[in-house]
């Protein structure tokens, strides 16, 4: 039997996680034995930085075939640039995709309870977990199979990767759905949808891939994106906080690779209002609002936020430079990290003692930063020690934008 053909959700997972042990043994000399050219770094000179609202309204999609990264430069190299311990561990092991099975979509409408069991904190819904499982390894699939193209240029993990996205596309996937009724299958689209977009976005110029098919992506992206973005939310909730920003980010992505300047847009809208939600300190207030899980959501917050100015970089727009009543994105990022040196600091906001599951070594929710130390040359919140892999943030994030010292 082909090992690949039964692989588990785990072993999806794991795939991005794993490297020989040799590699990780050898990592010192890998430092002094592969001095090669580094990885592009993005050029402020060639960004127009965004100083007021306004300037969004005339913003359009320049390449639809960026992404949020440069997927030649970042392959090149990982084929001859300096790798240490951190970047080897990085590295996907590479797997037969044409025969391994993957996420089917959901029949049927869609049918998500409630995150948490009462209102937005506390304990979660017994169902949740079990529920969402196929809708996160969809996600942990696409972004595998995009981090394995990027690193090996091997047209055959954008083709699987582009026959998974067609698989939901073709079966309406994250569409079928009443948001008055079921408020987190909203939640679920925009992170879903996101997730499969930054894929797409990867491996989208691999010349060999199917028109025909691709045409079907785009559309079905555009359709989920547009009815996704037509809810506004609640007011002094979900209008404004974290998920108006994962929105933003899908918007964003698929705005990009469909060439849609609306949809463009009206993501880098949603960084301008988290941007303006900030307060003198640096806190996000609706994200201080949750509770034992403040610490958390005001992290949250941040990963879509970067990926939003991420993606608006390769199209030459510089959102990072926004202020709004002289805060911008870094603020709240000093905030973040003084909450994690001092907790403490929380009390001002929530007297119950915070969960820090978010803030281990390792964990997806740093994902940001990976980002962030490549840009401004600095570990937002010194917690980027091991390889980060969390698809709603791009995927194998350390593979695609690490660069050692």
């Amino acid at each position: 039997m082909n090992l690949a053909v039964t692989l588990s959700t785990q072993s999806w997972r794991g795939l991005v996680r794993l490297a020989a042990l040799s590699a990780l043994c050898l990592g010192i000399q890998a430092c002094a034995l592969n001095a090669g050219k580094d990885s592009a770094e993005p050029s402020a000179a060639a960004l127009t930085p965004v100083t007021s609202a306004k300037a969004i309204e005339t913003a359009t999609v320049r390449d639809p075939n960026a992404s949020f990264i440069d997927v030649k430069a970042r392959h090149a190299f990982l084929e001859s640039g300096k790798k240490d311990a951190k970047l080897l561990a990085a590295l996907p092991k590479e797997f037969d995709c044409t025969t391994a099975k993957t996420t089917d979509p959901e029949p049927g409408p869609m049918v998500i309870p409630p995150r948490y069991a009462v209102g937005n904190h506390g304990d979660l819904h017994p169902d949740y977990e079990r529920i969402v499982g196929s809708y996160r390894d969809f996600e942990d699939q696409t972004a595998t199979l995009a981090g394995l193209y990027v690193y090996t240029y091997k047209p055959v993990y954008a083709k699987c990767l582009l026959d998974l996205i067609v698989k939901w596309a073709d079966a309406g996937a994250l569409l079928n759905y009443d948001v008055t009724k079921r408020g987190q299958v909203w939640f679920q689209t925009e992170w879903s949808i996101g997730t499969a977009a930054q894929a797409y976005s990867l491996v989208m110029t691999e010349p060999t891939l199917d028109a025909a098919k691709k045409a079907r992506a785009l559309d079905w992206f555009s359709r989920v994106s547009k009815k996704q973005i037509s809810t506004p939310g609640e007011a002094n909730g979900t209008c404004c906080n974290n998920h108006s920003y994962w929105r933003g980010l899908q918007a964003t992505m698929i705005g990009v690779i469909t060439k849609d300047d609306e949809l463009f847009r009206w993501g880098l809208g949603r960084y301008v209002q988290g941007i303006n939600e900030i307060s003198e300190d640096g806190s996000l207030p609706l994200e201080m609002a949750r509770h034992e899980q403040a610490m958390h959501y005001q992290n949250y917050a941040l990963e879509p936020l970067t990926m939003i100015a991420e993606i608006a970089s390769r199209q030459g727009i510089d959102l990072y430079a926004y202020q709004s009543n002289g805060r911008d994105f870094h603020t709240a990022v000093r905030f973040t990290a003084a909450l994690v040196k001092d907790e403490s600091i929380i009390a001002k906001y929530a007297s119950e003692k915070q969960d820090k599951r978010a803030f281990a070594l390792g964990r997806g929710d740093m994902g940001w930063g990976e980002f962030y130390q490549a840009r401004f040359k600095k570990d937002p919140l010194g917690l980027l020690d091991q390889p980060i892999f969390y698809p709603r943030n791009g995927g194998a994030i350390t593979l695609l934008v690490y660069t050692p010292k």
